[in-house]
């Protein structure tokens, strides 16, 4: 059974820095280096370094070297890439202190896939194949209806999510693999549970793969739900998790493993990638997966509880000026009392201590991005006594709220 990745191929120029640049800053960065990047080329290299027989392809430009030799180096059959007179897509990825990132994408080639090119890719691959997509190239509607058409299983990573997805039926999706951010958007909910059931009764047949990062993932479809915690790892580098994770579930999906098992040693590749510098560099390959995923820690999470404390923070961030304990008890349909030890037993604080928190972190990010003034925020925020606000703010970030604003810039 072979694996098709039809997707984008980047050249990934990577800066280290303190933290990620905000609006109106200009920093200096600690470090910068140059790798093979793009969610496709990322994902061929997981799924061909999981075991599967893989093939790529997509559109490269000039100078494509260093995405074709990675990629043929690691045992992905290349023959069907097509080279074009463009400069080849790019991406520009800060990574901060924490290893967290942000990524923006300039397409290049990747965007000159033509109907004709996907019509030739295609006559190579029969029933029954899995063909891998994302949402970094262009004409990707006429690649699914193509594919549905041949009886191959579809596999979409909507990523980066925009109108482009538009062009998709999803009722030809064979796997869903999304973010919560991709699940709020598709769904129009913050909470997960009603999200993912949301999707569900509008795509009967799709199987949905979410990942939840340090808090592990979740997999659904009409007979199954599975969840999985992640494995505890130092972080060095995020960049490359999700596509790890979604180029070993894919390959794990040809063969005759169960839901359970994939999840953990998917998991477990993406865990693994997380702990080195890079995106496509840090991508495990299958024997190091076996030999390390005995000694990886468990991260001790309960689905259920991480989408009750994601319900109660999106809450209380919907309606932070007037967020209240009795509201968000008929929320959960519990009783205030209960919902009030629910609240300090997720939180280790009480619900009055947790809102004030909120309210100050919303105060200090309209600080940063507004020019409102300081009574202004006072009242957006929900504070009625702007002395009680001044001292809790204070306490929550070492200085006043204009010494904060200040200083930031």
């Amino acid at each position: 059974m072979k694996v098709l990745v039809f997707g984008s191929c980047n050249i990934d120029y990577v800066y280290r820095l303190d933290h990620i640049v905000e609006k109106g800053e200009t920093v200096t960065t600690c470090d910068f280096e140059i790798f093979p990047g793009g969610k496709g080329l990322n994902q061929s290299l997981a799924a061909a370094k999981a075991g599967a027989d893989v093939y790529f392809a997509g559109c490269v430009g000039k100078n494509s070297e260093i995405l074709t030799d990675i990629l043929s180096e690691n045992n992905v059959d290349i023959s069907l890439i097509d080279k074009v007179a463009e400069k080849n897509g790019h991406a520009i990825i800060q990574v901060d202190r924490n290893g967290e990132n942000s990524i923006f994408l300039y397409p290049g080639s990747n965007e000159k896939i033509t109907k004709e090119y996907v019509d030739f890719v295609l006559g190579n691959f029969n029933s029954g194949d899995f063909i891998l997509l994302q949402n970094e190239i262009n004409n990707l509607g006429y690649i699914v209806e193509k594919a549905f058409q041949k009886g191959m299983q579809i596999v979409l990573n909507p990523s980066p999510f925009n109108e482009k997805l538009n062009s998709i039926n999803f009722n030809h999706i064979s796997y869903l693999i999304l973010n919560e951010v991709e699940l709020k958007t598709i769904s129009q909910s913050d909470n997960i549970e009603l999200g993912l059931k949301l999707i569900k009764s509008s795509y009967p047949n799709i199987k949905v793969m979410l990942t939840l990062g340090e808090n592990g993932c979740v997999y659904i479809d009409n007979e199954t739900k599975i969840y999985r915690a992640a494995f505890d790892v130092d972080v060095i580098d995020t960049t490359a998790a999700g596509d790890t994770f979604t180029g070993y579930f894919v390959a794990e999906l040809t063969t005759n493993k169960t839901y359970e098992e994939i999840l953990k040693f998917s998991s477990a590749a993406s865990a693994l990638s997380i702990s080195k510098k890079g995106a496509a560099v840090s991508i495990p390959d299958r024997k190091d997966v076996i030999s390390n995923i005995k000694n990886l820690g468990v991260r001790s999470t309960n689905f259920a509880l991480i989408c009750l404390q994601k319900t109660i923070n999106c809450y209380i961030n919907q309606n932070i000026k007037t967020a209240n304990l009795k509201d968000l008890s008929e929320l959960l349909g519990y009783s205030t009392d209960y919902t009030g030890k629910l609240v300090k037993k997720l939180t280790g604080k009480p619900f009055s201590e947790v809102l004030q928190i909120k309210r100050c972190q919303s105060a200090a990010e309209k600080l940063l991005n507004t020019d409102l003034s300081i009574s202004q925020i006072i009242e957006q925020t929900g504070y009625k006594n702007e002395n009680f606000f001044r001292t809790k703010f204070k306490s929550q970030f070492g200085k006043n709220p204009l010494e904060y604003r200040k200083n930031k810039f």
